[in-house]
């Protein structure tokens, strides 16, 4: 009878903060890949599966809540949305709740987030590795960063962006200008009033910019 192999050990956790420690994790992951490989009848190496990734470390620190993918897409959809929608009402007259209502039934919603998704994964895929040196694969292309969640900075984090030569200028409190954090904050900003834009309207029964 063939020797069973010892699962692996759990993952740790940081004392600190009680935050997962990434590093243990893919620790992990390579000690279970290598003990897989060495049996023929072996299941699949970990994180070679379709589940597998979906729950990966990079996966998680992508895609999750708290990852660094939605936070950018609802922001670029938020300052997207605010934009096109006042100049709208400003042309038309339509409010923002009118134009929210015929943009979901038509499906011109769905199709601006897929494209702004797209174009958000898009510095991943097209990375070149001369001009912009990483690590990772697929998706899941990262610069070293100590000061990233997990000390992983994806390339499509917009606080990837090197601002240097960029109109801007440096304070006790941050960049003010062109700066690693200016489109999140926009985001930030225009997600604030796309809610409050709707609350207003729905409080006062007609659209803000043209009454």
């Amino acid at each position: 009878q063939a020797p069973v192999a010892a699962p692996a050990p759990a993952p740790a956790r940081r004392a600190r903060d009680n935050e997962v420690d990434w590093g243990e994790i893919e620790r992990n992951n390579e000690s279970a890949r290598s003990a897989a490989g060495g049996s023929q009848s072996a299941p699949a190496p970990a994180g070679d599966g379709l589940l597998e990734k979906a729950f990966s470390a990079d996966a998680q620190l992508l895609f999750a809540v708290d990852g660094c993918v939605p936070e950018v897409v609802n922001g670029r959809v938020a300052m997207f949305g605010f934009f096109t929608a006042m100049l709208n009402e400003l042309i038309t007259g339509k409010s923002f709740t009118t134009q929210l209502a015929f943009n979901l039934t038509h499906g011109v919603s769905l199709t601006i987030i897929t494209l702004v998704i797209a174009g958000t994964l898009a510095p991943m895929i097209m990375a070149d590795p001369k001009e912009t040196p990483f690590q990772g694969t697929g998706l899941a292309r990262w610069r070293p960063e100590p000061l990233a969640k997990a000390g992983r900075q994806y390339l499509c984090d917009p606080r990837a962006v090197d601002c240097t030569g960029l109109p801007g200028k440096d304070t006790p409190l941050g960049r003010i200008g062109f700066g690693p954090t200016a489109e999140t904050w926009n985001g930030r900003a225009a997600m604030v009033g796309l809610i409050l834009t709707f609350v207003i309207e729905g409080a006062t029964h007609h659209g803000i910019f043209r009454g």
